[in-house]
């Protein structure tokens, strides 16, 4: 009976030549269920330039590409076309995470109309290192770059165009969420001749500049948890405060050690406040992957972690310090498998070292404050140019990602772009909320993160 009723509704609706694009996209996940499973991939290497940019080298390196071909040829195109390519453009963490994650994409999108998809990896992440195991030495880092990955994709691209049968007149429309939505943009902005579109999900703009506040971002996670269970932020905020205690004495770091069920002692302050950036970063990893499927980027975590990790909390009153620890079990320990935590290793493939902090010290650094429920921290712009000198001899100069990319100004010299945002995403507050121009959308999601309608497939 459901599905006689959506399947008229869907019919209405569609029948329609005018259909308000917010809505296209929920019936278009909504209206053609049963929905298959993501096509298997083949992982691929090209052999891919090193350097774009100089042309006195010819050094290459093997950048990975997922290709799934399940679904294309299946439609019948005009012009010797097999069907269009969907470009995923990779960003910080193996391309693989991002495959698994993209069911809009692969489990809709691409039965529907046939088409070929290619998942590209980000240079200096996943498989795709330079110089292997000393990718991230001094010398070698230095071609771990936002250009230099646009124009991987852009030379990618070409070579698929130019050397399978079926691919040349293919349009070709980019995806990519968060700093993939920034790459998507950009590569829109710089190679358009190469992509037909793009859709930039949760993708933040917030490079000085840009007038958005530096709190936005931990402000609106603060929002996130509040808005799961009122008085979760205060009880997350009080047991930061009671661990900033702790972290002065042998005997309070032994508490943390013990609450958090630390694999190792924690000698000295430094030691206990490195555990509490690694509870920071599972509340913030979290508010982001808020979904309402269980996902993996390297660590498996819940279903709405948000909800489950207020859900926690709330059984725990006598011990915030422990009840904190016990959320973030279903960001860290979802499986169960984990006996005691490493914080050095029990981390998202994106917390990894070393590309995105050396990325965030060049090319895209966001002024970044601690607020809200978490330990206060200001932004100290002469503190992030120290570590990035300290931790990888570069200059931040933080105001060359505006001069360079030109923020939320030059967005409005391109066209045929969807940028969608849930509301809960805290990344939303960075984003392109309203409509540009005719072709350059805003899709705003309450209640939803940067993937649930857009990149999941239900």
């Amino acid at each position: 009976y459901q599905r006689r009723v959506r399947g008229g509704l869907c019919k209405m609706f569609l029948n329609k030549s005018v259909v308000p694009l917010s809505l296209l996209l929920v019936l278009i996940v909504h209206c053609f269920d049963p929905l298959p499973p993501a096509p298997p991939y083949v992982q691929k290497y090209f052999e891919q330039t090193l350097d774009h940019f100089n042309f006195e080298t010819h050094k290459t390196y093997k950048q990975r590409y997922l290709w799934a071909d399940k679904y294309w040829g299946t439609k019948n195109y005009p012009n010797n076309c097999k069907g269009p390519i969907f470009f995923y453009l990779g960003n910080e963490s193996p391309v693989t995470d991002y495959y698994e994650a993209s069911g809009f994409f692969t489990q809709v999108l691409a039965p529907k109309y046939g088409a070929l998809l290619v998942f590209a990896e980000h240079r200096y992440f996943g498989e795709s290192m330079p110089f292997g195991n000393n990718s991230f030495a001094p010398g070698n880092i230095g071609y771990c770059s936002s250009d230099q990955a646009l124009a991987d994709y852009a030379v990618l691209i070409r070579n698929i165009k130019k050397t399978i049968p079926g691919a040349a007149t293919c349009p070709v429309i980019g995806f990519g969420g968060s700093y993939g939505g920034m790459l998507t943009t950009w590569f829109r902005l710089k190679y358009p001749n190469e992509i037909i579109g793009g859709l930039a999900a949760s993708a933040p703009f917030n490079f000085v500049g840009s007038g958005i506040s530096p709190s936005a971002f931990t402000d609106a996670c603060t929002n996130t948890f509040n808005t799961a269970r009122e008085g979760c932020g205060a009880q997350i905020q009080a047991a930061f405060k009671e661990m900033t205690i702790l972290a002065n004495t042998p005997e309070g770091r032994t508490r943390i050690k013990n609450d958090f069920m630390l694999c190792k002692d924690l000698p000295d302050e430094n030691s206990a406040y490195a555990v509490i950036d690694w509870a920071v970063s599972g509340l913030q990893g979290m508010a982001m992957l808020d979904y309402p499927y269980e996902t993996n980027y390297g660590i498996s975590v819940s279903a709405w972690p948000v909800n489950n990790t207020c859900n926690r909390m709330a059984t725990i009153t006598d011990n915030n310090v422990k009840a904190l620890a016990y959320g973030l079990g279903t960001y860290y320990n979802n499986t169960g498998s984990w006996t005691c935590y490493d914080i050095d290793k029990d981390i998202p493939d994106w917390g990894k070292c070393c590309g995105w902090d050396y990325l965030a010290c060049t090319v895209v650094y966001q002024p970044f404050e601690s607020t809200g429920m978490f330990p206060p921290s200001p932004w100290n712009v002469t503190a992030d140019i120290e570590g990035c000198k300290d931790f990888f001899g570069v200059t931040l100069e933080p105001e060359w990602p505006e001069i360079h990319w030109g923020g939320f100004e030059s967005i409005k010299e391109s066209s045929n772009i969807i940028f969608s945002n849930g509301l809960l995403d805290p990344w939303h507050t960075s984003g392109v909320l309203k409509n540009i121009s005719s072709s350059l959308i805003a899709i705003v999601i309450p209640g939803r993160q940067k993937r649930p309608r857009v990149f999941f497939s239900s």
